[in-house]
């Protein structure tokens, strides 16, 4: 529940439009991949200090710079994407401390580029 509560959170900070078209399903689950990433280091993987805005900021870089509009990212079908993908990434059959590690590695860098 706390984990859905946190992944709920994160998608409703993000209304926000720029001056393109809508997510397309590629674009919003790709968006809805990125925050359960980001969910799972925090809740999963011991980064609970990461500032949800910071978290914020990575997802909105990543979109800005794709150049996507996030005007419908704030939607029950996001809510519902999100937390697929929370559960698929929660369903890997790979040790804990190795998918933390592969995740960190290949997302954290985002959170730093972006802030």
């Amino acid at each position: 529940m706390k984990k859905t509560s946190l992944l709920v959170l994160l998608l409703g900070l993000l209304s926000i439009t720029t001056s393109s078209r809508a997510l397309d399903e590629m674009q919003a689950e790709d968006l809805a991949d990125l925050t359960a990433i980001f969910v799972y280091l925090k809740n999963d993987c011991g980064y609970h200090d990461l500032p949800n805005n910071q978290i914020k900021r990575a997802i909105v870089f990543f979109a800005s710079r794709n150049g996507w509009d996030m005007s419908n990212y704030n939607t029950k079908k996001m809510k519902k994407l999100g937390e697929e993908s929370y559960h698929d990434l929660s369903r890997i059959a790979m040790p804990v401390e190795t998918k933390c590690k592969y995740l960190a590695r290949d997302s954290l860098g985002l959170l730093a580029y972006a802030n």
